[in-house]
């Protein structure tokens, strides 16, 4: 019998994985939105035609190339905000990365061009 994770659970696991990517700060892949929808409630100020709308929070993000959303309960914002942030940084970081690498590996093909093809002798 599997039990469901409990919250220290998955954040052990968490801090886990962002000690192996040596990574500090949590961060998630999306988009933060606020929208204004209506609650459903007939009695409430938002059913009217004209009435004022709830402001609610979504956590966007493509899953096989389609939007999923996840509602952010308003005690999370703030940190679900700095989550995004947090990714925004690291995908930047990787693209660095990424960027040295491809420049290495044209540098290494020029090398060895003007080298007349030779094979690189071992260190």
């Amino acid at each position: 019998m599997n039990k469901a994770p409990t919250s220290t659970t998955v954040k052990r696991r968490l801090r886990r994985k962002l000690t192996a990517m040596g990574k500090e700060q949590p961060f998630i892949i999306g988009s933060l939105t606020k929208i204004h929808r209506r609650c459903g409630n007939p009695n409430c100020r938002c059913a009217e035609e004209n009435g004022q709308k709830h402001p609610a929070h979504l956590l966007t993000t493509k899953i096989k190339g389609k939007t999923h959303a996840i509602y952010v309960p308003v005690d999370m914002v703030e940190e679900v905000s700095e989550w995004c942030r947090n990714y925004r940084t690291v995908k930047a970081q990787i693209k660095g990365v990424s960027e040295c690498c491809e420049q290495l590996i044209r540098m290494h093909a020029k090398d060895k061009q003007a080298r007349g093809g030779k094979k690189r002798e071992a260190k």
